[in-house]
């Protein structure tokens, strides 16, 4: 803990090894924020949150109607042909997801999203930035993650709160997406003086 009482910055001064490793992690982090989003839109397809979490009925688009022909003379176009008729679209049924089900996504979450938030919080904390944007980095992240890991529970009793799913899981690709790349970025950067800075309370004694 007493890298966070000394001054921002201290992801300059890691070494070549840790730098590597850590690099690593917020890569597959940021990759895993993205295949996290492609994941929900393959679950869900066409029937939503609500659908997918609530059991809501999807209503099924209106079937386009064709033109009728214009008036004219009849025209001797030689014997019918009995074709067959084109086969539709087949439409994929989502179901809707067990209560069980969703008990154990949600244990398995919340053993394992606290944590992933921890590593890109503590490596955010590190980064040479304001104060001010440590917490509200922290904050964000925390809350909408939590937000996140809730809203499929908040969409089961209220099916009409389906947007708080994406909107929710966009925030938090977003949050947590920013900490990973700001601080990499930060982590590589050339290292700075620290001439004039005052030092922790803990070294100055």
């Amino acid at each position: 803990m007493r890298d966070f009482t000394a001054a921002a910055g201290r992801l300059r001064s890691l070494s070549l090894g840790a730098k590597l490793l850590y690099t690593a992690f917020t890569v597959a982090s940021v990759i895993g924020l993205l295949v996290s989003w492609r994941l929900y839109g393959a679950m869900v397809h066409d029937a939503g949150s609500a659908g997918y979490y609530a059991g809501a009925a999807v209503v099924a688009p209106a079937p386009t109607q064709t033109a009728a022909p214009a008036e004219g003379p009849a025209l001797d176009l030689g014997p019918e042909l009995d074709l067959p008729a084109t086969p539709e679209t087949p439409r994929v049924l989502v179901e809707q997801i067990s209560e069980r089900k969703l008990l154990e996504v949600t244990h398995f979450h919340l053993f394992s999203v606290p944590v992933y938030v921890l590593i890109l919080a503590h490596l955010w904390l590190l980064a040479r930035l304001p104060s001010w944007l440590h917490t509200a980095g922290v904050v964000a992240a925390v809350f909408t993650s939590g937000l996140h890991m809730a809203a499929p529970w908040l969409i089961r009793g209220a099916p009409g709160a389906a947007a708080l799913m994406p909107v929710s899981g966009v925030a938090m690709l977003l949050s947590l997406g920013a900490m990973a790349v700001v601080s990499t970025v930060d982590m590589w950067s050339p290292r700075r003086s620290r001439r004039g800075e005052a030092p922790p309370p803990s070294e100055a004694e």
